[in-house]
């Protein structure tokens, strides 16, 4: 899978639903994300089930880490990211937090994260990876489709995933026409429906 869909024509395709929070964003700007979940969770600043899953994790895959809700140990870093590149890991993305952030933005690894800290986790006990996890309030599964840019972070479920991109591409398509009307001076509100809405609502 080359092309990349955005995470608004994902989340729209999507009814909304399946869309990380919003704090969960990249590091750096102008970054594209998309590939198959590899699933991590983590006791609260526990780095180690990190370093477990780097042993693990297939080429081209997503790490998505669900950090506990601690905000105060960076679960990801530097060295990890530049292991991670080696390894043909497509990106990160963590509900907890990162640190190193300019090296990570140099290295141009594709990391999404709640919290930013300088201090690094430290608690030994071993979680899980390949288990479902909840990131960012998603429940995300071992194989589900990780789209992130810009706009934050949307999680399309693997057994919809041919679906909820064919819908994305329709999506795609009609806001283009919309967008090439819009140039030559159409409204928005009457291209959408929106018009006779606003026209009863201020009659009332």
């Amino acid at each position: 899978m080359t092309e990349f869909y955005p995470t608004t024509g994902i989340s729209d395709a999507m009814n909304k639903m399946n869309t990380m929070d919003v704090e969960i964003k990249a590091i750096a700007s102008n970054v594209n994300l998309m590939g198959p979940a590899y699933t991590v969770k983590c006791y609260p600043g526990g780095i180690i089930t990190c370093h477990k899953a780097l042993a693990e994790v297939p080429s081209g895959y997503v790490l998505v880490v669900e950090g506990n809700g601690n905000c105060n140990e960076a679960l990801w870093g530097e060295l990890t990211s530049m292991e991670a590149m080696q390894r043909g890991v497509k990106g990160i993305v963590v509900d907890g937090a990162v640190r190193d952030v300019a090296d990570i933005r140099e290295l141009g690894f594709p990391t999404f994260s709640r919290y930013i800290s300088p201090r690094v986790g430290s608690n030994k006990t071993l979680g899980t990876t390949g288990s479902p996890i909840v990131c960012g309030g998603v429940t995300v599964n071992q194989g589900d489709l990780i789209v992130g840019d810009d706009n934050g972070v949307a999680v399309v479920p693997k057994g919809q995933i041919e679906e909820i991109l064919d819908k994305a591409v329709a999506i795609e398509k009609k806001e283009a026409a919309i967008a090439e009307k819009v140039k030559n001076g159409a409204h928005i509100a009457d291209l959408i429906g929106l018009s006779s809405i606003i026209n009863e609502a201020e009659k009332q």
